[in-house]
């Protein structure tokens, strides 16, 4: 038996090799059927699937039957046969039945409805231009000037967005929207506009060669445009070229304004029609001050940049003061309850409690030791006692309470005087009422401006991250385009549209801040797993989760809520239309920040400005685009200074209480516009306001 083993492993290590050599040819065998004769690659084609040998032939034969039909000569088309007399053939049988009594052709038909009227009368057409029309007449065109004073300010906040789009029969008032947070950009600027209708009257008017040529109608400007143009910060800190920018998303006379400075563009009507379109209070105010998105923060308002900054520090002003006033208002209920708590203890004192049984046991052992005789008292005589006791304790409070209403009538006297004070000082009232001063929405004539024309644009498309830089200018319209009625130094704006005015300064950096930022926390060093907080900028507040990163792994994804209740995929609560209590908060939050986590490198360096200390710590490696690796040192106390300040005041507002969104065109009420809303007027001590809840 061990033989024939022995035998069977020397047969087996004998021909091992071809025994593998059989099953590896039997392997590449198979893989030549299968994936290359028989390949499962397939390419879709001209609704049919080839393999990769069949395709070339298959597109060959169409490129040689296109080349065919390409060479041979175009086949003539059937000519064209008037159908002026022929239009019902006089062989047709319905034309000897119905038709029998109309004439022959197209003509016949025409006669047959308008029996009797000549139809070789033609209406006159209107004039697209102007040409022909005074053409002996000569203007000079007015110099429009500049824009001066330009200022920019950025918005951040949580607005009613539209969630369909907005044109002329769809205003934004009326459209359907939601709250989510909008970067909102105005650029604003002054124009002398009483300046601008003294040149047109003068130019068309006062200062024509001739007096036939007076004509009023052009001595009346009328602004045609509003061009906004920025500039976008690349990343080796140069500017781009500028760039044309259109109207804000909320605007329902998007689509009119958008500039047209040739006369050959002009849709149909021209230049007149042009102006009696622009020419009214509506378009003018709003091509001039358009509208914002209507703000739903609680601690956010729009107003122009001339105005913003200043309303920012009075908001932050007056809420510091309401919270002086909450804390001066809970010390008062503090010393209140505790006066409350003495008087019941004096109580106490002096109607016989332990006290007093102790005076009185102490009275008589000062009669014995004094050699008098210890009588017992009745009753009716310790009553009478305590009645003298409580008289004196009640002279003592009555003089206390007498202390304690004149201190109340002097914190009611400096309180009064710190209202009055108050409703002298800014308040937010004031920023509303200014800014209705400047509103051209009531001023129909705009030549007698005493000060000058305040206007802006928005910019609704900047992205987070990233720095931009504003220029504006001001357009009106040329009243004689298309004409040939200008001198002969302004005849190069024949065929323009717009007389413009000069552009602006260029405008400060405007930085727009993101809105999702990471920190690493910490690392396990054995596992080499990074703890990462994610903070992310929602409807208005901060929002943060850690996230346990290793290596490879995206940072951040998506989280549900805990409160939202159960709804379908992307869809999210509405705001209230009306004022309520409620706090909208968001359903899921995506704290994906695109960043993958490379590697977590040890570092030793040295750090310190004025001495120097050794540092060891842990670097963690990031990539958003597989290319380019970043870094960002593990733990605060290893973080750069505007990094670690960036997380500071991440933390400081997220401590703020939430508050619900406002209505829909609500006002900002802070502690100085209700004292506005209350002004009376008075002086002297004692004399209270109804509006404060006080009476005389």
């Amino acid at each position: 038996m061990h033989d024939i083993i022995r035998k069977a492993a020397g047969i087996f290590e004998e021909h091992v090799e071809k025994m593998v050599l059989g099953i590896v040819g039997l392997v590449c065998l198979w893989l030549l059927v299968t994936r290359v004769l028989f390949s499962p690659n397939v390419v879709e084609y001209d609704n049919k699937k080839f393999s990769p040998a069949a395709i070339d032939p298959y597109i060959n034969n169409q490129a040689a039957e296109l080349k065919t039909q390409l060479s041979q000569k175009p086949e003539p088309k059937e000519p064209y046969k008037s159908r002026l007399n022929n239009l019902i053939s006089p062989d047709d049988p319905v034309r000897k039945g119905i038709w029998g009594n109309l004439q022959k052709g197209f003509v016949g038909l025409f006669d047959s409805t308008i029996k009797g009227i000549d139809t070789n009368v033609y209406l006159p057409l209107p004039v697209h231009s102007t040409a022909e029309m005074g053409a002996k007449r000569k203007y000079t065109l007015p110099v429009i000037g500049k824009v001066s004073g330009v200022t920019v300010e950025h918005v951040r906040a949580v607005a009613y967005v539209p969630t369909e789009e907005i044109n002329e029969q769809n205003a934004y008032e009326t459209a359907e929207h939601e709250p989510n947070d909008v970067d909102l950009v105005t650029v604003e600027a002054k124009f002398d506009a009483a300046g601008l209708y003294d040149k047109f009257h003068r130019k068309f008017v006062s200062e024509v060669e001739n007096e036939e040529w007076i004509d009023p109608c052009l001595a009346e400007p009328v602004f045609a445009a509003v061009q906004l143009q920025r500039q976008e910060m690349l990343n080796d800190g140069s500017w781009s070229f500028w760039q044309d920018l259109p109207r804000s998303k909320v605007e329902h006379y998007r689509d009119m304004f958008e500039i047209i400075e040739e006369v050959d563009e002009l849709p149909l009507g021209g230049i007149k029609v042009r102006l009696l379109q622009f020419d009214t209070h509506d378009v003018r105010t709003n091509l001039l001050q358009p509208k914002a998105y209507q703000i739903a923060s609680a601690e956010e308002e729009w107003f122009p940049p001339s105005l913003h900054k200043g309303f920012l520090e009075q908001l932050k002003k007056e809420k510091m003061e309401e919270k002086r006033e909450a804390r001066e208002a809970e010390r008062e209920q503090e010393q209140e309850s505790d006066d409350r708590r003495n008087r019941r203890t004096d109580t106490r004192v002096g109607t016989g409690g332990r006290a007093g049984g102790r005076l009185e046991g102490l009275g008589g052992a000062m009669g014995l030791f004094g050699g008098g005789t210890r009588t017992r008292r009745s009753p009716t005589d310790r009553r009478t006692d305590r009645g003298r006791l409580t008289d004196g304790r009640g002279a003592i409070e009555s003089r206390s309470t007498r202390r304690r209403g004149r201190d109340d009538r002097e914190t009611e006297r400096e309180r009064l005087l710190r209202n009055t004070e108050a409703e002298k000082e800014p308040s937010i009232g004031d920023f509303y009422d200014e800014l209705d001063k400047i509103s051209i929405a009531r001023k129909a004539d705009l030549s007698k401006l005493r000060e000058p024309l305040v206007f802006w644009a928005h910019d609704d498309t900047v992205e987070p991250e990233k720095s931009y830089r504003y220029r504006i200018r001001l357009g009106v319209f040329n009243p004689i385009a298309g004409t040939n009625q200008l001198s002969e130094q302004d005849s190069w704006l024949k065929d323009k549209v717009i007389l413009w005015s000069e552009f602006s300064d260029i405008t400060e950096p405007v930085d727009i801040p993101a809105k999702i930022y990471m920190f690493a926390r910490d690392i396990q060093e054995a596992a080499k797993t990074v703890t990462v907080q994610v903070c992310k900028y929602m409807l208005g507040y901060w929002y943060s989760e850690d996230f346990a990163v290793r290596q490879g792994e995206v940072i951040g994804k998506v989280v549900e809520s805990e409160s939202a209740e159960p709804e379908p995929i992307g869809r999210r609560r509405l705001a209230p239309t009306k004022a309520t209590d409620e706090v909208i908060e968001p359903d899921r939050i995506d704290y994906n920040t695109g960043a993958v986590l490379v590697d977590s490198v040890r570092v030793n360096d040295w750090t310190g400005e004025k001495s120097l200390r050794q540092r060891i710590y842990y670097d963690m490696l990031y990539s958003y685009d597989g290319t380019n690796i970043e870094h960002m040192p593990v733990e605060s106390r290893n973080w750069p200074t505007e990094l670690l300040a960036k997380f500071n005041q991440i933390k400081r507002e997220q401590r703020e209480p939430k508050e619900p969104l406002r209505d829909w065109n609500s006002r900002l009420a802070g502690s100085g516009t209700q004292r506005a809303m209350g002004r009376d007027i008075y002086e002297g001590v004692g004399l209270y306001r109804e509006a404060d809840g006080f009476m005389r």
